[in-house]
């Protein structure tokens, strides 16, 4: 390693800091939304539409 490896290095480990990432996660255990969960949006938003319901949830 040379000199210059090692102020690359440094220069790297500053510009890359590590981060905290949250995550949802769905009832099931899967990352929400689930695919369960994306088939059952658009059956209740058209639902909603066609019945004049309010289903926003």
């Amino acid at each position: 390693m040379s000199a210059q490896d090692v102020e690359d290095a440094d220069d790297i480990l500053f510009a890359h800091p590590p981060r905290v990432v949250t995550r949802w996660l769905c009832g099931c255990g899967e990352d929400y939304p689930c695919p369960d969960v994306r088939f059952a949006r658009p059956v209740r938003a058209v639902h909603a539409t066609a019945t004049g319901v309010d289903d926003s949830r």
